[in-house]
C-alpha cells in the first residue's frame, strides 16, 4: 500500500509541503526509512544499511521508491532472522520496557502514520488515492 501511495504522486510534487514547517511528500518516506533503520539498529543490534550515509532530503520519486523498497526488504529480512527468544525479550522504547515483537508493531504504526499523511498530500494535489481502503 505504501508504494501504491508513493507511485500516485507525480515526480514534480515530491517536494510539496502543505505548510513550510511540514515535511515534503518525499520527506515523509525518507524519514520512515531513516528512523526505522536507526531505531532497529539501536534497539535490537542489527546493522543500519544507511550507516555512514545521510540520504539527501530532497529525493526524487525514484529515490523515494528505492529507499522505501530498501526499508521494507531490510525490515522483512530482520523479521525473518530474529530468534523467538529475542522477539520475546524486553527492550526500552518510549520510556517503558516492551517485548521486541511489540517494537516491530510500533515501527509499523510509525510508517502507517506517515503514509496517512501522504494520503492527505495526494488529496491536496487533487489526486484521489488508489489502494486506500478507508471511510
Amino acid at each position: 500500500m505504501t508504494l501504491t501511495i508513493i507511485e500516485q504522486m507525480p515526480n514534480d510534487f515530491f517536494g510539496f509541503k502543505y505548510t513550510p514547517e511540514a515535511m515534503s511528500f518525499g520527506e515523509q518516506f525518507r524519514h520512515c526509512a531513516v528512523y526505522s533503520f536507526s531505531q532497529f539498529a539501536g534497539r535490537i543490534g542489527v546493522k543500519n544499511p544507511l550507516e555512514g550515509k545521510k540520504p539527501k532530503v530532497d529525493l526524487s520519486k525514484q529515490e523515494v521508491i528505492d529507499i522505501t523498497n530498501l526499508m521494507y526488504d531490510t525490515l522483512n529480512t530482520w523479521a525473518s532472522e530474529i530468534s523467538e527468544e529475542k522477539l520475546m525479550s524486553d527492550i526500552e522504547f518510549s520510556g517503558e520496557n516492551i517485548p521486541t515483537w511489540r517494537f516491530f508493531y510500533a515501527m509499523e504504526n510509525h510508517i502507517i502514520h506517515h503514509r496517512g499523511q501522504a494520503i492527505v498530500y495526494l488529496r491536496l494535489k487533487g489526486i484521489k488515492p488508489n489502494g486506500y481502503y478507508g471511510w
